[in-house]
Parts: structure tokens; sequence; C-alpha cells
């Protein structure tokens, strides 16, 4: 966590975007289009220890999984904390998912699971469990919920419980790049 707690928050206004500024001059830019986060003005501040134990949590949670890859639980993590800090509550969103035969018996953050749109199915990790929703990120590339709505990765989407479907094998022989192939 040392390696953390030099990095630093940049919002740059005339840009409209969010960084998180990485040791050696490398930096993440927020995936998120300005209107899903809350209004920001123009900074430069350092990462918090919360900030720091928050990236680690969840880098450590996906990680641990064995599913996601490694540039993958970076990334993911580092949208995690910009999601999770900066972006504006989202109304739910659960009639695109199909409910779930075999729910998770309890939820946490950094928790993998899936979502069914009936179109696709996509690994999530779970990034609030607050209240009757559950807000998920997706992992894996491209989401198709509808003919005219797609999720991308790293998006961000708010659903009932009953929707989160848990994971079961299947998901570790995958294709996709994102994640860890068996």
């Amino acid at each position: 966590m040392h390696a953390i707690a030099q990095w630093h928050w940049v919002y740059d206004p005339d840009q409209q975007q969010l960084q998180i500024e990485l040791e050696q001059g490398i930096v993440h830019t927020a995936p998120y289009k300005s209107s899903r986060l809350v209004p920001l003005h123009a900074m430069r501040a350092a990462f918090s220890t919360d900030d720091a134990e928050q990236f680690q949590s969840f880098y450590d949670a996906l990680d641990g999984s064995g599913i996601v890859a490694a540039q993958t639980a970076l990334e993911a993590s580092l949208n995690y904390l910009i999601f999770s800090r900066y972006g504006r509550p989202q109304m739910p969103q659960s009639w695109y998912f199909q409910t779930a035969e075999e729910a998770p018996k309890s939820l946490e953050v950094g928790q993998l699971v899936s979502l069914n749109s009936g179109m696709a199915e996509s690994v999530c990790a779970v990034t609030s469990t607050d209240g009757d929703f559950i807000e998920c990120m997706v992992l894996g590339g491209d989401f198709p919920l509808s003919d005219i709505k797609t999720l991308r990765q790293f998006d961000v989407i708010k659903v009932m419980p009953n929707r989160l479907q848990a994971l079961h094998e299947s998901h570790e022989t995958t294709t996709d790049s994102h994640l860890k192939q068996a």
C-alpha cells in the first residue's frame, strides 16, 4: 500500500476528465462520462488512507478469485474507487436481467456474480450492497442488454439482488480475454 499513498486524484474541468495519477507518470483515466459523475472542480488531491484501503480490498478480492486477469483486476479496482467516490446515484435497472434461479446467499463488495440479460451473460463484481439494491461492475467485454442498450467493460449498474446469479464452474472456462482461462 506504500505506492498507493503516492497516487493522486486529478480532475481537469477543461477536458472534463477524472484521472488517477499513479507512480512514475502513469495515469489511469476514468472510463465514465462526466454525466455519470458528481460535479467536480479542478483538483489534484492525494489518495486518502480510506481510498488506499478500498482499492486494496477490492483488488485482493478480484485477484484472489482465480477468475479475473491481473490487468483487469487492477483496472476494475481503480474504476471501482472512481465510481464509489465520484459516481452519481443510479436508479435500478433490474428489468434488463433475468431472475436468478439460484441467487448468492450473502453478498460482499468484490464478490463475483453473474448477470443474464437473456441476450448474453456477464461476470460482474459487486461494488455496493447498500439498501435493497446491489451495484455491479461489468468485468468482461461488451454486455448487450437489449437491441439498443449495451454495457461496456467497467460500467456499473444497479439491480435487485434476485437478478444476481452465483458463478458456476462454466465461467472459469471462458474465452473472454479479461478473465483468466482455465
